[in-house]
């Protein structure tokens, strides 16, 4: 546990001591702004339409909070290749993966440590950008479980990403390459489940279980799912593992 906890501190300090983490971060959060702004301006101009009619009653957590979380998902999808290339990936090309290969550090500690550091830095960055729906449970009167709990849902999408990430991380010793094949691969899990409106029953329910924006959208219904959190921890499991596996191969190569 201490070499793990090692690795990521290690990680933690290595992503802000260059300008890269406070890049991808300011620009996300620049981003998380533009988006829930424009958000609140159109639940206004609907606010002003629900004046001239009764019937129409607009949600706060509706039309402003679930698609906030849903845009985010898809900054991340294209964020989270560049804070994870670089984790494996270049302690192989700079050389330092050889002498991590040859210490008492376990390939698990390695890998975990890896995850956790980046990990931590983007449940930093998410954090932040809570302040943005966060605010609105001390101004206005949401609903706050699809707020608290669809914060949850994003937070283990970044995450399940991340392992993701990682794992391709270890294929290569190019930052470039694990940027670019991560991008692609974080792509085809988010329009994974765009065939299912031509498939058969059996595989588009196959295929909608498989899309990780349909499960975050079960968190920001308010109530934590169990099959959505076992999907994303079992994304994270496999993203770990297939880092394992890999790093394990190469060592003994």
């Amino acid at each position: 546990m201490r070499n793990i906890l090692t690795i990521a501190s290690r990680e933690l300090r290595s992503s802000f001591v260059t300008p890269l983490a406070y890049v991808v971060m300011a620009g996300f959060l620049l981003l998380a702004g533009f988006f829930f702004f424009t958000l609140l301006q159109q639940f206004n101009a609907v606010l002003l339409q629900a004046a001239m009619m009764p019937d129409l009653k607009p949600s706060l957590n509706e039309w402003v909070i679930t698609p906030f979380y849903q845009t985010l998902e898809i900054v991340l999808i294209f964020l989270l290749p560049v804070m994870t290339m670089r984790s494996l990936a270049e302690e192989k090309s700079s050389g330092t993966y050889e002498l991590l290969a040859t210490s008492p550090i376990s390939t698990v500690e390695l890998v975990f440590g890896k995850f956790l550091g980046i990990s931590t830095v983007v449940a930093i960055m998410l954090a932040l950008s809570f302040v943005f729906p966060g605010s609105l449970i001390v101004v206005a009167d949401p609903e706050a479980a699809p707020i608290l709990v669809g914060f949850l849902g994003l937070l283990l999408f970044a995450w399940a990403f991340t392992a993701l990430g990682v794992a391709v991380s270890s294929f290569t010793r190019s930052q470039a390459v694990a940027g670019i094949v991560g991008l692609v691969l974080f792509l085809l899990f988010f329009v994974i489940d765009a065939p299912a409106a031509k498939a058969g029953e059996k595989i588009a329910e196959v295929l909608r279980y498989a899309a990780p924006s349909a499960q975050c959208d079960l968190f920001m219904k308010g109530v934590i799912n169990s099959s959505a959190l076992i999907y994303f921890l079992s994304l994270m499991a496999l993203g770990l593992f297939v880092s394992v596996r890999v790093l394990e191969a190469q060592r003994w190569r």
